[in-house]
């Protein structure tokens, strides 16, 4: 599957059965992008859009818990469509590969490729995360680190006076966007993480759609 809007591909490849549900593949999805699955979603397939029905909220004809992979009888490289956070508008085009015979020496459902990070939950859409992209390459926020350096400088000059640290809220500000810096990894995907937390799902029978 393939993220929409975002160059360099972000994308990951699953193998998994045939007889998995729509509401477990979203679970798979959420672990190997790192999504928090905090935002709204719905896979479209044939013309019709499956998910779970919200309260409140968005309502599907069909139980995305009861609804089978198998039961769309999927051909070699035919595509279906899975949108996650309506706000931010991302989407993954999924497409079947191939179609293997049941081998019970196969461990499923695993990650077996996929290429760098997915945007975070609180980006706002492709946009967002391209500027962010952008920003990052431009290297640390150094008047970020200048304004925290001069924090502490007075800080330690007062003789532990927090009041001589100067606006509070703007150094708080300055510690996020270092922060988000430092965190910000677009290009590194760890397979085995998303493994962990795939795993980590699948034999927790007791949460299982």
């Amino acid at each position: 599957m393939v993220l929409r809007d975002v160059s360099p591909l972000v994308w990951r490849r699953l193998l998994i059965s045939s007889e998995t549900s729509l509401a477990q593949l979203h679970e798979f999805l959420l672990r190997a992008f790192a999504w928090s699955g905090e935002h709204l979603h719905l896979f479209h397939i044939h013309g019709r859009d499956f998910g779970v029905s919200q309260y409140g909220g968005i309502v599907f004809s069909e139980d995305a818990r009861q609804v089978r992979l198998s039961r769309f009888r999927l051909h070699d490289g035919e595509r279906f469509r899975y949108e996650y956070d309506f706000t931010a508008g991302w989407v993954l085009d999924v497409r079947l590969e191939r179609a293997f015979p049941w081998d019970t020496k196969r461990t499923l459902p695993v990650c077996t490729g996929g290429n760098r990070a997915a945007p975070p939950d609180d980006c706002g859409g492709a946009m967002d995360y391209l500027e962010r992209m952008d920003s990052n390459r431009r290297g640390v926020p150094i008047e970020d680190c200048v304004l925290m350096k001069d924090a502490m400088q007075r800080l330690f000059d007062s003789g532990g006076d927090r009041n001589a640290m100067g606006n509070l809220e703007e150094l708080r500000e300055a510690i996020d966007r270092v922060i988000a810096y430092q965190e910000f990894r677009p290009e590194r995907f760890d397979r085995r993480e998303a493994n962990s937390q795939i795993q980590a799902f699948w034999q927790d029978r007791s949460v299982q759609p």
